[in-house]
């Protein structure tokens, strides 16, 4: 039976509201603007009874950096005026990720970057809205489903351990999987994401900007379900999709940290329709245990729940065996035959939890930015919980287990997702 959600509370809304519009106050820039978000659109009138909206905080950067395959062509907006942005300096002294969620976004049609601020609490507050309209559900999609494939016995961890055993799967027009993707791909570069709305791809943030270079990636459509490089609609059965734009946190731009390395890429088109999306949870430590590891904790422990499946660039000496031999398998998605278990959380973030934890899921580079996912989520929803974003070594020895590093999604990442699916639905 569905629970009626309640209208939100107009005690919190003011709060919500008056949080905002305390910024009236600041000395405005010509380069700084308000850009409202329609609360009663973006969650509906049942739970905002009054039409009302945030006013958030973008300021112009000036026009972006770009690397990748691909330059911007000569004469292009971007092109134009590459030259002009706010110093790395100046940038570093308006962050304060305790203070506020900040983000830098840039617009990959017109080259312009902004920093997107919200306070913390106005973000929570956004947060808790779109949790009550259904945002952080998973959606199948309109694809006609196939069977979907079982995880094999455990044979053991592969690069963790000294030897890879991921697999090339088959099943990526199946849901969960045709909402997974490559971002860009080659032998020696790419990355892999996940939808988690029709347009919205959830990857690491050093996938879309380069802290060394000081660049965006410009050269990185989205290939949700995609199954070779043939070029063709049996290699890409949902077709290749552009970013129109990248946002990162702001922390990540001005400091590298991986506590910070997450990201999303807001699409032109909307597969998600088709492929549908994961849903998406910041999950206890101890659910986490209780779903991922494989000792049992008690009654009712669900343990050996959780996977990974990405997207390895061939060319590197950690991919895949058979993908370093037949280059031809460039493109395809692997996961490893045994679910993930998780080896310790560490390094707080700015919303107060462990912000990573390390698994022994074997990956290698093109695998960042995929998702840790589990299917166990409040009985049988698959929600992702992790991003892919370091590992420790390429070829690890017997006695390393847990080399890969992820991203854990916290409250922190979900205000990214949570105000930037509302903004750009």
């Amino acid at each position: 039976m569905k629970t009626k959600l309640k209208p939100w509370p107009m005690s919190l809304l003011a709060a919500l509201l008056v949080s905002s519009s305390s910024w009236a106050g600041d000395v405005i820039r010509p380069e700084v603007s308000y850009q409202p978000l329609d609360l009663q659109a973006a969650f509906g009138s049942e739970r905002v009874p009054q039409k009302s909206s945030v006013d958030v905080r973008w300021q112009y950067l000036g026009k972006a950096w770009f690397d990748g395959p691909e330059q911007p062509a000569a004469g292009s907006k971007i092109e134009a005026e590459t030259a002009k942005r706010v110093p790395a300096d100046d940038l570093k002294v308006q962050v304060k990720p305790g203070e506020l969620r900040q983000w830098v976004a840039v617009n990959l049609q017109t080259g312009d970057e902004y920093l997107v601020e919200l306070p913390v609490e106005t973000a929570k507050g956004v947060r808790q809205l779109a949790a009550q309209a259904g945002y952080e559900s998973g959606y199948e999609g309109d694809a006609v489903a196939e069977a979907d494939e079982s995880p094999t016995a455990d044979l053991g961890k592969g690069l963790s351990n000294g030897s890879d055993t991921r697999t090339r799967r088959f099943n990526n027009t199946s849901y969960p999987y045709r909402a997974m993707g490559q971002i860009g791909g080659g032998l020696d570069w790419g990355c892999s994401g996940t939808l988690v709305g029709r347009r919205h791809v959830l990857t690491a943030a050093h996938c879309l900007y380069n802290v060394s270079s000081a660049q965006w990636t410009i050269s990185a459509p989205f290939y949700p379900g995609r199954e070779g490089t043939c070029g063709t609609a049996s290699c890409q059965p949902y077709g290749a999709h552009n970013g129109t734009w990248f946002f990162t946190p702001a922390a990540w731009r001005t400091t590298g940290d991986t506590r910070y390395d997450y990201g999303m890429m807001v699409l032109v088109g909307t597969p998600g329709n088709q492929t549908g999306w994961l849903g998406y949870a910041a999950l206890s430590q101890g659910t986490l245990e209780d779903y991922c590891d494989k000792i049992p904790f008690g009654p009712g422990y669900l343990g050996g729940q959780c996977y990974n499946r990405g997207y390895p660039a061939c060319g590197f000496v950690e991919a895949p065996m058979e993908c370093r031999v037949n280059t031809n398998l460039q493109g395809w998605a692997y996961q490893d035959q045994a679910p993930c278990e998780i080896g310790s959380f560490y390094s707080t973030g700015a919303d107060g939890w462990a912000a990573r934890f390390n698994t022994n899921c074997d990956m290698s580079r093109g695998h960042s930015g995929s998702a840790v996912f589990t299917d166990v989520y409040n009985g049988s929803g698959k929600v992702v919980f992790g991003i892919a974003s370091t590992q420790s070594c390429a070829v690890c020895g017997n006695n390393q287990s847990y080399v890969n590093g992820m991203r854990r999604v916290t409250p922190e990442v979900l205000d990214m997702i949570s105000y930037f699916k509302a903004q750009m639905p």
